[in-house]
């Protein structure tokens, strides 16, 4: 009993002692819908990555080919505010042009609603995402 109390404190050392916070947006995260002009999209084969506090990816399954295609870029989150930045090549940009809505390699977004299972994000466009977490 003594050796657990002990195990018990040293973690709870550690964890009191880790100032490094971590955003409820880091995880991965699975597209559901998206709202157009009034229009409710659903959507199943998108997921968003926020890795670490810097690290984004996007992951889109292409049913027709059977494959998952990934793509990667750094994210900054200030307050309710969301900045990404991809980092890909021309032709790589260029396939996920054809299989989402990106048009730029840059987008911003405004964090609506965040939670441990729940995240809307509002496009600069004005659209509407709705995701679950993974």
């Amino acid at each position: 009993m003594k050796y657990n109390c002990l195990i018990l404190f040293i973690f709870l050392l550690f964890v009191a002692c880790n100032n490094v916070t971590f955003s409820p947006l880091v995880g991965k995260w699975q597209l559901k819908t998206v709202e157009k002009n009034g229009n409710l999209t659903p959507v199943d084969s998108v997921w968003y990555n926020f890795q670490s506090i810097s690290l984004f990816s996007i992951q889109i399954y292409v049913s027709q080919q059977d494959t998952i295609m990934h793509f990667f870029g750094v994210r900054v989150e200030e307050s309710k505010e969301l900045s990404i930045r991809m980092f890909c090549n021309d032709e790589e940009f260029m396939d996920m042009i054809s299989l989402s809505d990106w048009t730029n390699k840059n987008r911003s977004f405004s964090i609506i609603h965040l939670n441990r299972r729940r995240l809307l994000l509002q496009s600069e466009e004005g659209y509407l995402y709705s995701f679950i977490k993974f």
